[in-house]
């Protein structure tokens, strides 16, 4: 659902007013929202998402507003020292990564680290333990309980549904210029019409034309909720189609250069990290 949330942030026509007015960009007013210093305090919460890759955006940014621990917490190895008479063991990669990834995923809770000497019999291990707890002042003991600043909106949540409304947008961008039955069909955002209708027909027959009426109106409304859940997600909401009074529209030839820019940028930035790491 957050990746979702994410990626709805990447095609928010105000969203993206909001970045480049906080990159220095010129915005006319008469292009602003109504509500655009609510669009402005969200953006400087989750940040640019443009030019930010899921993984590390949820990481620096996700977990600390939307209140969610990925994992439980829980007891986790962190290093392992064996004997050695000839040098002393480095352990400093293992302790970077815990706290890069375990300690973030499981809510950035107060944790003790412990040189525990694993020849000892179990009992002394655990009464030794024990004596090291003790020695934590009892609030500090508490389990730190996340804040959610931006929770999700509704009980029920349907990931199929906001998939299928992401990709008509994405689809769209990419096909403005042609007719929007033929953006439905090749999003396949009717279980019923997409099928029977090729986007790619070179000649449209009579037969057809119900089918593609019906499909036009589906695609139509799946753009506007598209449109409603982005430009929801922009003032902090999620996942609602929820009629949003101060919603820009969707200018799609713009939409599509976005999208291009960003797919290329993450595309190097995933080549960047993996020559970094050697991966």
């Amino acid at each position: 659902m957050y990746l979702l949330w994410f990626e709805y942030l990447a095609v928010s026509p105000s969203y993206e007013l909001a970045r480049r007015h906080r990159a220095g960009d010129d915005v006319p007013a008469s292009e602003r929202p109504a509500d655009f210093d609510t669009v402005l305090r969200v953006y400087d919460d989750l940040g640019d998402v443009q030019r930010a890759l899921f993984r590390l955006w949820w990481k620096d940014v996700g977990l600390k507003h939307f209140g969610y621990q990925g994992s439980p917490p829980a007891v986790t190895r962190v290093a392992y020292a064996p004997h050695t008479a000839r040098s002393v063991p480095d352990v400093t990669d293992d302790v970077a990564r815990y706290f890069e990834e375990p300690w973030i995923e499981q809510g950035r809770q107060r944790v003790m680290l412990l040189a525990v000497p694993v020849g000892l019999p179990q009992s002394k291990i655990n009464r030794q333990v024990k004596q090291q707890l003790a020695r934590v002042k009892a609030e500090r003991r508490k389990l730190v309980e996340p804040v959610v600043k931006y929770p999700l909106v509704g009980q029920r949540h349907h990931k199929d549904a906001l998939m299928r409304y992401l990709r008509m947008t994405w689809l769209r961008s990419a096909m403005y210029r042609k007719s929007l039955w033929r953006t439905g069909a090749q999003a396949r955002v009717s279980f019923t019409y997409s099928p029977v209708l090729d986007p790619n027909m070179p000649e449209v027959s009579v037969e057809d034309r119900y089918d593609r009426e019906m499909l036009t109106i589906i695609a139509s409304r799946a753009l506007l909720r598209a449109r409603m859940i982005a430009e929801n997600a922009a003032r902090g909401r999620f996942p609602t189609h929820e009629r949003c009074q101060t919603a820009l529209e969707f200018d799609f030839r713009e939409l599509r250069q976005r999208i291009h820019r960003r797919n290329k940028w993450q595309e190097r930035e995933i080549k960047r990290l993996q020559e970094l790491h050697g991966d």
